[in-house]
């Protein structure tokens, strides 16, 4: 089924927000209303974005780390956990191990590779207990959290495709370019992709590397 009139509105809304944002970025709070119009099937489709956003920005880890594929392995985690052929709490146990395995990568010098691995933990977190937000309360003008555990995949990858957070475009550590061309794909590809593969799938049993990026 196509992308209903609703969320194509919505998405053209968030587009104008990010051009007109000076360091062009997404606010969260549109993510959340994106997250919101998902409906029916829900949190599979927040899933299967969470896992295609990784997918996009993962070249920028295999160049830093080529020989590393943990961020593979914690997408096909997620995929297991969909599929239910692990559990949650065994999940839940891993990405827990896994954030403070990326959380030190990031003190060691590896530049901002290892936001694609935050993020790949973060879509593992969205298929074991869906994105975090209140339906009844979405602001679009919400911004990300500065600490940033809890952020969702969108923002790590955006960091990484960026080369850091919108916070840091200011004193010129971050490409605003990078981060309006990454929120363009997003929201133009990614978004459809994700309510249109499941949205064909009524079964459910998606095989999600179909929204692996090009």
């Amino acid at each position: 089924m196509a992308v209903p009139s609703q969320l194509q509105k919505l998405i053209q809304e968030a587009l104008e927000s990010v051009y007109h944002h000076p360091q062009h970025d997404l606010y969260l709070g549109y993510r959340q209303a994106i997250w919101a119009a998902f409906g029916d099937n829900g949190h599979l489709k927040r899933t299967v974005l969470a896992l295609s956003t990784v997918r996009h920005v993962l070249p920028i880890w295999n160049q830093k780390f080529p020989h590393d594929d943990r961020p593979q392995q914690v997408l096909t985690l997620a995929e297991e956990v969909i599929s239910g052929d692990v559990s949650k709490a065994f999940a839940e146990k891993e990405a827990e191990r896994l954030w403070r395995e990326m959380q030190q990568l990031g003190y060691e010098g590896s530049g901002m590779a290892f936001t694609v691995g935050c993020a790949a933990v973060a879509s593992l977190y969205t298929a074991i207990d869906d994105e975090i937000f209140d339906l009844d309360e979405i602001n679009l003008s919400l911004t990300d959290s500065l600490d940033t555990e809890g952020n969702d995949a969108a923002f790590f990858a955006a960091c990484a495709y960026a080369n850091g957070a919108v916070w840091e475009s200011i004193s010129g550590k971050s490409d605003s370019a990078k981060r309006l061309e990454f929120w363009s794909w997003w929201l133009n590809t990614a978004v459809k992709s994700a309510w249109e593969i499941v949205d064909k799938n009524e079964n459910q049993n998606i095989d999600v590397s179909l929204l692996e990026a090009s």
